[in-house]
């Protein structure tokens, strides 16, 4: 909608007036990892906001590990700052799930509409990640609130809604009207992050995921190139960002609801009454949420669910890497 410039400076006092109305999260580095963590206003200067994704999704916001959905949702406003686009993406699949459809969940529907998003281009890559490869890009053009790019004596910041640009006009004393030097080096930062991504992912020559999951369904290579060192410790799918399936227990003593994610890599997932399961093998489970992310939602989305943010390479106790097992599908290396 609009560009700004605004210094180092002043950024971290927005960021101060910002946490004292909303619940501020941020980045904190630990190592090479990044941690979402809630912000003070005195400890603002502490968070990185560049960088790139951090280890948990930021699904985790809006649909919790576990949660009580027996009384009425409860409203909080929060403010995520340092998004990655892969997570924005993700968001896409989430929204279709949970607000898209014939019946809206609620408690997804209020965090949704209280949060605040602050994203940020990435200038840096973990060697897990592949956004180039499945039709992304390490920075946003849309889905946020705020967008900042990293300048060497400050930022950008690109609002994309109506809330980011009355946030900003509520300091706008803080902000300046980007001129032309700023958005010349935001371009080059953005082509010099997209062009290593791209080598990162040198080695991998395939396209279009859909069409290798679908022609190589049958193919045994899920069962000896992809599937074989899967130990089912569930972590690809709670990394996911667009993973969103989920048990309802009741309790005992006291009645209550609680909601917990789930895992169709479990071998009890697709179990149904007298035993049987049509998705007995680890192969056969392994399977089905390649094809959830790469056939199934853009057939009925029109968007891939996998944004190649690649967190679940990065947590797999096996080694599986999602770019080398479609690799193996498509060069059928057994």
């Amino acid at each position: 909608m609009s560009l700004y410039y605004i210094t180092t400076s002043d950024w971290e006092s927005f960021l101060c007036r910002l946490a004292e109305g909303f619940s501020l999260y941020g980045l904190r580095a630990v190592e090479e990892k990044l941690f979402w963590e809630e912000v003070a206003p005195d400890r603002v200067n502490e968070i990185t906001v560049n960088r790139y994704r951090a280890l948990q999704p930021v699904k985790s916001f809006f649909f919790p590990v576990k949660e009580e959905v027996t009384l009425a949702p409860k409203e909080k406003k929060v403010a995520l700052l340092g998004v990655k686009e892969c997570d924005i993406e993700h968001l896409k699949t989430m929204d279709a799930i949970f607000i898209g459809g014939a019946l809206v969940d609620p408690y997804y529907a209020v965090r949704r509409g209280d949060t605040f998003i602050i994203s940020c281009d990435c200038d840096d890559y973990l060697p897990s990640c592949f956004c180039t490869l499945i039709e992304g890009k390490p920075y946003p053009s849309k889905g946020f609130d705020i967008n900042i790019s990293p300048l060497k004596t400050g930022f950008i910041a690109e609002t994309g809604s109506a809330w980011g640009e009355k946030i900003v006009s509520s300091s706008k004393e803080l902000f300046s009207e980007a001129q032309p030097q700023h958005l010349e080096e935001r371009e080059k930062q953005r082509l010099k992050i997209t062009e290593a991504v791209k080598e990162n992912n040198k080695d991998y020559t395939w396209s279009n995921p859909k069409i290798i999951v679908d022609s190589e369904f049958v193919s045994k290579v899920w069962e000896t190139g992809v599937a074989k060192t899967c130990v089912e410790c569930d972590a690809c799918r709670f990394a996911c960002g667009t993973c969103y399936c989920f048990l309802l227990s009741e309790t005992s003593k006291e009645w209550s609801r609680i909601r917990t994610w789930d895992s169709c890599q479990s071998t009890g997932y697709g179990r149904v009454a007298g035993g049987a399961n049509p998705r007995k093998t680890k192969s056969e489970r392994l399977r089905n949420w390649y094809t959830c992310k790469l056939l199934y939602r853009p057939e009925n989305f029109g968007f891939y669910a996998c944004t190649g943010c690649g967190r679940c390479i990065t947590v797999c106790q096996g080694k599986i890497d999602i770019r080398r097992s479609l690799q193996r599908l498509k060069d059928k290396i057994v």
